[in-house]
């Protein structure tokens, strides 16, 4: 898929990712075209039972059909962030990198971009940090919402401030809202100027599921089958 833009002081349209590295949990979103692609990280990778030598076989199943598929960097200094990246890179030529905000990945991220590969900045806490995104010319900035609340920040307020800062018009770093719980939480980060999400499996059959909506297809297919 491509990296949409609109004119200047359009918001994009809402672009999610499914934040999984379990198959069976995550294909069957991105087989509906709901999602822009996958997110993965380290956690996911564990939690799914795998290791890295199974991130080729996500990125072939993920990556289909021109899906973007995000993998997360290790290490603690600059060169072993880097070799990570190039690592990735071998294995799944179009990923986009997440990289923490921090001053060693700053200094990655530089480099990246000096090859063209694409960067989501990750593990973002405070609003501060939108400008770090914003000077390094990150395709995505991922501000962690559940985690900032249990923390005992406001989320909400910090994440407002980061779109404020920054208009999401696909010009500049889009917020890609993290750690969302719920579809409420969705529906509050979209009134705050979110367009960009990526979301557990759950979080968005949760966004498909309403009585209303349930009762009123069941009503469809008994009336279809008087008429048929």
């Amino acid at each position: 898929m491509s990296n949409t833009t609109v004119a200047p002081g359009q918001p994009v349209p809402i672009r999610i990712f499914v934040d999984s590295a379990v198959r069976a949990e995550a294909e069957p979103w991105l087989a509906t075209g709901i999602a822009h692609g996958l997110t993965t990280n380290p956690t996911l990778l564990k939690r799914a039972g795998l290791r890295l030598s199974d991130i080729a076989e996500v990125a072939q199943w993920a990556g289909a059909e021109g899906r973007e598929v995000c993998f997360q960097l290790w290490g603690e200094t600059v060169e072993e962030q880097y070799a990570a990246a190039m690592r990735l890179r071998e294995i799944c030529e179009h990923a986009t990198m997440k990289v923490p905000v921090t001053p060693v990945g700053a200094t990655v991220i530089q480099r990246l971009h000096a090859q063209g590969v694409p960067v989501l900045m990750t593990a973002v806490y405070s609003a501060t940090q939108v400008t770090i995104a914003s000077a390094m010319g990150v395709r995505y900035l991922a501000p962690y919402f559940n985690r900032m609340q249990l923390a005992g920040r406001d989320a909400l307020e910090q994440i407002r401030a980061m779109t404020s800062a920054v208009p999401q018009d696909g010009l500049g770093p889009l917020v890609m809202a993290a750690s969302v719980k719920s579809a409420d939480q969705v529906m509050q980060l979209v009134g705050a100027g979110v367009r960009v999400f990526t979301l557990p499996p759950a979080v968005i059959a949760e966004l498909f599921d309403d009585e209303l909506t349930t009762r009123a297809v069941a009503d469809f297919a008994a009336d279809m089958a008087d008429v048929l």
